[in-house]
């Protein structure tokens, strides 16, 4: 019984030593996620407050897109009423990403490509006369979605985190109404 309790011992001496860390839930093993491949693209719908349709600017479609990290209240989906917050927030996504307007699609290299309805995960970056915009980053400051907080890292998790925190202390959006 020692030698087997010595024989674990070293083990997890020489696995520590050797650079092999536990991984614990939740904590982020592996590369740091950063962005990866970006794709212009064309809005064609806005479904709600979280998902657009795109296109390719050659007019191929690309289908349904869902902005990483955030989860805005659910549009209605009878019998079952639409969520507190959730025409507010398809409204503002409406304006941010516009129906007709190109916008950059962005991949995190830490995600994954779709989600499990088929939808492409990404980041939607809009670029406008008065800079480029993270539209995601705008519905989280605006109070109009939730951080999504299943899963790995976002290469954008600090900006995010701050901008939700901002918006649930200043009241704004569905962190005032709801």
């Amino acid at each position: 019984m020692k030698a087997l309790i010595g024989l674990a011992a070293a083990a997890i001496v020489a696995l520590t030593a050797g650079g092999i860390k536990a991984a614990l839930p939740g904590t982020q093993t592996g590369p740091e996620p950063t962005e990866g491949a970006t794709t212009q693209a064309r809005v064609t719908h806005v479904v709600d407050g979280d998902t657009i349709r795109t296109e390719t600017l050659g007019g191929r479609q690309l289908g349904r897109v869902r902005l990483l990290g955030i989860d805005a209240p659910e549009a209605a989906h009878p019998p079952e009423p639409a969520e507190c917050y959730a025409e507010d927030a398809t409204r503002l996504l409406e304006q941010l990403a516009p129906v007709g307007s190109t916008v950059e699609l962005v991949t995190d290299t830490g995600q994954p490509n779709r989600d499990r309805y088929d939808r492409l995960l990404r980041y939607v970056d809009r670029s406008t006369n008065a800079g480029d915009v993270d539209v995601t980053g705008e519905l989280l400051a605006s109070g109009a979605a939730r951080r999504y907080e299943a899963g790995p890292a976002l290469a954008r998790e600090e900006s995010y985190s701050t901008a939700v925190d901002d918006a649930q202390d200043a009241g704004r959006g569905l962190w005032g109404r709801c």
